[in-house]
């Protein structure tokens, strides 16, 4: 007897498998990129060699750009406009210029109406803006999607939706978990990380 097989069934299966090798290439790609970007800024293989730890970012560091036309450049307040999606970025030591290119550094920033920011998000900020793990707490995807609302960020893997202005909670699933953020100030015109992040990065464990 064959075995039946539902057309349906199979399309599922083929969309799960599309999302994983994508979430995989990014992911791959992502760390790459940081690589090459703290290459090119300090010109050596231990800046390199640095990036592959899992460091998180520390009190502090500044910021640069993940990707784009200015990637591996210090991203300034200025840089961080209301309403465009967010910037992926990763924390550089401002001593040794040295950028913590890890998944556990991996960031996103992102300026918001500070009148729209919660009462216990805005200390956390500086000048709107705020900062925190660019990892999906659904499947471990980078979020770098905009949403029609400004105060949120958008998971293009599975949709996912969090609120950058209430401490990154879940506005949308599938995923369950708030996003780990990060504390910001402004210190002599620069972007500064002021703390640790608050909570777990990416999917739960268990």
């Amino acid at each position: 007897m064959s075995k039946e097989i539902r057309p349906g069934h199979s399309a599922s299966r083929e969309r799960e498998s599309a999302s994983e090798v994508g979430r995989r290439s990014i992911i791959q790609g992502l760390a790459v990129s940081g690589c090459l970007a703290a290459t090119g800024l300090l010109g050596s293989v231990p800046a390199c060699a640095q990036g592959t730890s899992s460091k998180r970012p520390q009190p502090g560091q500044r910021f640069v750009f993940m990707t784009g036309d200015k990637e591996g450049q210090p991203v300034t307040p200025d840089d961080v406009k209301v309403g465009e999606p967010p910037l992926l970025v990763y924390p550089m030591d401002p001593a040794t210029k040295t950028v913590i290119s890890s998944r556990a550094s991996l960031l996103i920033l992102k300026r918001i109406d500070e009148a729209d920011l919660d009462t216990s998000t805005k200390p956390h900020s500086a000048g709107g803006i705020v900062a925190y793990s660019a990892i999906c707490t659904h499947e471990g995807c980078p979020i770098s999607g905009q949403h029609e609302n400004p105060r949120m960020a958008l998971c293009n893997c599975h949709g996912s939706t969090f609120d950058l202005g209430n401490n990154g909670t879940v506005a949308h699933g599938p995923a369950v978990r708030r996003l780990a953020m990060l504390p910001v100030t402004i210190t002599d015109g620069e972007l500064v990380v002021a703390g640790k992040l608050d909570g777990p990065i990416g999917p739960p464990t268990s």
